[in-house]
């Protein structure tokens, strides 16, 4: 049926006979390329002032560590849901080359004093910094939260994803993302 098919449309728009095998034969490559993959986009450098007062740069961690990136405010349903998951899967890889940075960008009433009071309050445990003027959102093209970005050593961005994770996703993504 399917040659019958590209019979007729030869026949109908008056096609050279070497013109459709062409057609065939470049859409039988374009299917069979399918699989292959891009480079993986460098994320964009930033730098921030850590809760705790020390600094943190995207691109010191190159060469040393991943990067969990988790953007988030206090008042948004599914960040709050996730912050457990992030802390359990924490908890499995702090031993490893990653680190986990939880950046809360400013939205509707929240401050920065209530992502501080949150964090304290569920005793989460990696770091956190704030998104002055929410400078790292736009860089990062934010139109949803919570998003996660996975950034491997080599300052690439290997995955992201925009929902409420659980531990087992994260940490997960963790180890395939020191394995590419």
């Amino acid at each position: 049926m399917t040659v019958d098919f590209f019979n007729l449309l030869n026949r109908r728009l008056n096609w050279k006979p070497v013109l459709l095998p062409a057609l065939l034969l470049a859409l039988a490559i374009v299917i069979s390329c399918g699989g292959a993959r891009s480079p993986l986009p460098m994320a964009a450098d930033f730098q921030v002032t850590l809760f705790d007062g020390s600094g943190f740069r995207l691109s010191d961690q190159i060469g040393k560590s991943s990067v969990v990136l988790n953007f988030w405010y206090p008042s948004c349903p599914p960040c709050r849901e996730e912050m457990p998951a992030f802390q359990e899967a924490w908890q499995r890889v702090q031993n490893q080359d990653v680190l986990f940075l939880g950046v809360f960008v400013p939205q509707g009433f929240d401050s920065e004093q209530d992502a501080r009071d949150f964090v304290q309050e569920t005793g989460l445990t990696y770091a956190f910094a704030t998104d002055r003027m929410s400078k790292i959102a736009l860089e990062y093209r934010l139109e949803y939260f919570p998003k996660t970005y996975f950034i491997d050593k080599s300052g690439r961005a290997f995955r992201d994803m925009i929902s409420a994770l659980d531990a087992d996703e994260i940490t997960d993504l963790v180890h395939a993302m020191g394995q590419g």
